[in-house]
């Protein structure tokens, strides 16, 4: 557990962070589509990023409709960030801007959190925009996507709280094992300039924020934590595991929709045959959590945070 004495420096640290938002926040720079020219020859998503990129079904398939295919995965990357942003950090911002959670009526929390909230909005933002110029371009189908998994998880364990105390704890652990997920996840396609401008130039600006996001939850949440009650510090870390096992979901069931949307050949033995690779388990850089844990004062090594 975090100690009295390091209150001031987490204060300072809050600071130093609100300090540099005006040098940093991407948002001041702008929305970069409205720069970019649209370059059809190049792909919107990475093949690798794929969940079934290695099925013969899919090595197999004809390269017109595997191009197809990499466009969705542009969309459904943005609409799951959409989600993540709208659905589970933005609404944990408002309660802690509200004071909602112990030791959060604080000045340098407060700024840091509002100015993660605003950056939070500019991502949506371009992620929308992004979305909707790749819909035009390739002349796609417009999709309606399953809930996300995250989401789908975080309204399962909602349901099982005894109160509204123990739903904002959720909602707060949720959204700060996102937050220090995000930038690994984001990361796999910033700078990836052999991709079509718009998707690695938005994903850039995107992972740019991310970097600070991470220490701002990461800070905010060691000012809470301590002031806890012990059950509700067990809730906070048990809840944490669930929320990564979700984030490191393949989205099988989005992807269904997908392939069957557009008939991909043999689609149904390529979700099958993936749902069965994931029950082996899943794959997740967990270092941002370790660190999230590390500003609580516990070791990660005691918490089992990946099945």
């Amino acid at each position: 557990m975090i100690h009295q004495a390091d209150n001031n420096q987490v204060m300072k640290v809050l600071n130093g962070l609100t300090n540099l938002w005006n040098d940093r926040a991407k948002v001041l720079d702008g929305d970069p589509s409205v720069d970019l020219t649209f370059e059809p020859e190049k792909d919107d998503f990475k093949e690798n990023l794929l969940p079934f990129h290695q099925h013969a079904a899919w090595l197999s398939a004809d390269e017109e409709i595997k191009r197809k295919v990499l466009s969705y995965g542009w969309i459904i990357y943005n609409e799951k960030t959409i989600q993540i942003e709208s659905k589970l950090i933005a609404p944990v911002c408002d309660l802690i801007i509200d004071a909602e959670y112990p030791g959060s009526r604080n000045d340098a929390i407060q700024n840091s959190i509002s100015q993660a909230l605003v950056d939070e909005g500019f991502h949506t933002l371009m992620a929308v925009k992004s979305i909707n110029i790749v819909y035009r371009e390739r002349a796609l189908k417009r999709i309606k996507m399953p809930k996300f998994q995250l989401i789908h998880q975080l309204d399962k364990m909602l349901l099982k709280c005894q109160n509204d105390e123990e739903r904002k704890l959720v909602r707060l652990a949720v959204a700060c094992a996102s937050e220090t997920l995000i930038t690994d996840y984001l990361g796999a396609l910033s700078k990836e300039d052999r991709l079509q401008p718009l998707c690695y130039k938005t994903v850039e600006a995107h992972v740019a924020d991310e970097w600070s996001h991470a220490s701002v939850f990461s800070y905010v949440m060691a000012e809470i934590f301590q002031q806890l009650s012990p059950e509700h510090q067990s809730l906070y870390i048990n809840t944490l595991p669930q929320a990564v096992q979700a984030f490191g979901d393949n989205e099988l069931d989005v992807w269904e929709s997908v392939l069957s949307t557009i008939n991909f050949p043999n689609y149904q033995q390529i979700i099958t045959d993936s749902r069965n690779e994931q029950s082996q388990g899943i794959c997740v850089d967990v270092k941002g959590i370790a660190k999230l844990l590390s500003s609580l004062g516990i070791d990660e090594r005691n918490i089992k945070l990946v099945a």
